[in-house]
Order: C-alpha cells, then sequence, then structure tokens
C-alpha cells in the first residue's frame, strides 16, 4: 500500500502530462489543413449529427482554401477587412431562404500574422430578414442548440459564422476571432 502511495502523484501527474500533450496536439492540429478543427470543449458539446454536418461542411469548402477556385465559382469580395473576421466573399447565387452545411454563402478569407497571403479562416451562412424576420427566432442551422446566429449587422441578414479553418479560442461558432488582425 505504501509503494501505491508514494507512486500515485507520479500516475497522476503522468496522467496529466499526457492529457496537456494532446490539448497542445489539437491546437497544433488546427493549423494543419486537414486536421480536425474542433477543440477538445467544442467536441464535448457537439452531437454527432453536428459533428457530420461540420466534416461535409469542411469537405464542401477544402477547395476554397484557393481563394481563385472560389473566385471561379462565383464568390465576390463584399466586405473590407473585418477586424476580428477578415474578408468576406460572398456568393450571390447561394442567398436563399434555407440553411445547407456544404454550401455556406459566405468565404472569410484573412491576412494571418506573418503571412503576405489570404487564407481561408471562416464559413458564414445567410438567411434574408424577408425570410427570417430580424425579430424572430434564429434560423434552425447546425442539429443542436451550439450555433449562434447574429442579427445585428447593418445588412439584412442572419448571419452564422464557423471557424472551421483557424481555431477561434472563443469558440466555433462565434462571431469574432481574437487571432484574426
Amino acid at each position: 500500500m505504501n509503494n501505491f502511495c508514494r507512486s500515485a502523484p507520479m500516475f497522476a501527474c503522468a496522467a496529466l502530462g499526457s492529457l496537456a500533450w494532446l490539448a497542445t496536439a489539437s491546437v497544433a492540429c488546427a493549423e494543419d489543413n486537414d486536421g480536425r478543427i474542433l477543440s477538445f470543449s467544442d467536441m464535448v458539446k457537439l452531437s454527432q449529427p453536428t459533428e457530420d454536418q461540420l466534416e461535409a461542411a469542411k469537405a464542401a469548402t477544402r477547395k476554397y482554401r484557393d481563394i481563385n477556385v472560389a473566385v471561379a465559382d462565383g464568390f465576390i469580395q463584399g466586405s473590407p477587412d473585418v477586424p476580428g473576421e477578415g474578408f468576406h466573399y460572398v456568393n450571390p447565387a447561394r442567398v436563399d431562404c434555407n440553411f445547407h452545411p456544404a454550401q455556406p454563402e459566405v468565404l472569410i478569407y484573412a491576412f494571418l500574422p506573418g503571412k503576405t497571403q489570404l487564407r481561408l479562416v471562416s464559413v458564414e451562412y445567410l438567411i434574408p430578414y424577408a425570410c427570417m424576420p430580424k425579430d424572430g427566432p434564429p434560423p434552425e442551422g447546425f442539429a443542436g442548440s451550439i450555433d449562434v446566429w447574429h442579427n445585428d449587422e447593418p445588412v439584412p441578414f442572419w448571419t452564422l459564422n464557423v471557424w472551421l479553418y483557424f481555431k477561434n479560442p472563443n469558440g466555433l461558432f462565434t462571431l469574432e476571432n481574437p487571432l484574426v488582425p
């Protein structure tokens, strides 16, 4: 028993060290274009249908890491550089009254610190107020209740940002990312 009592703190430290390593690996993975973007805290809250929808969104938009492909597919610059978000490229043909996880209406690109090329950091979904009034309930989006729709922009849309391509310490579905200048 004495040996166990002396070695238990060692095992606890080893376990905590392993968890810290895993957390560091998941943050590093967020920079990897093919790695999972979800943090441990996000994954705990997500249902399997939500994760499936997010994976579908990422699979469908992965080709847009090259902004030239996005432009060729009909995305046009819709905003200047918005602090905490980036440049919004909207595809007008996709704007309708429906939420399609694999067809975001907006792709968000940013110049990240130390980089000289725009990088895809987020996708954004739009639902016009004509479809869902601003003073009504938010649109139905991803499965579950973790997504956060916003209706406080100067444009007449409900919006939902999803940070699929650049980790946001404030969460996957938050409006702004403090790491984006």
